[in-house]
């Protein structure tokens, strides 16, 4: 999922308003549909959902970052686990993986 923050402290508040269960600084317009996919993969089975964001900076370049949600309370809430930031300096190709031990299930907006 592509997402473009102009500055990095949208991107914090982005990320912990995500934590506190508010998505729409991550999905803009596209809320209702991220709910109709984790509703979806939870019905799935689905204990947890990690997702990327792809950010751009204008000194450093694309970025990402993963978030890892659990599934709480019998599937009618998400908890914000972990944040995953790849070792760009030591590997430069860590964006094109998967946090170890995770699995990505895409999460795609058609429009």
């Amino acid at each position: 999922m592509a997402k473009r923050f102009t500055a990095a402290g949208e991107v914090s508040r982005a990320i912990q308003a995500a934590g506190e269960g508010d998505f729409a600084s991550l999905f803009e317009g596209e809320t209702d549909e991220w709910w109709a996919f984790v509703r979806e993969r939870i019905d799935l089975g689905a204990d947890e959902l990690v997702i990327r964001i792809d950010f751009e900076d204008a000194s450093f370049g694309p970025w990402c970052v993963w978030l890892s949600f659990s599934v709480q309370e019998r599937g009618t809430a998400l908890s914000l686990d972990d944040v995953f930031v790849p070792d760009y300096e030591n590997h430069p190709g860590a964006a094109l993986a998967n946090p170890e031990g995770r699995e990505q299930v895409p999460y795609f907006i058609l429009s």
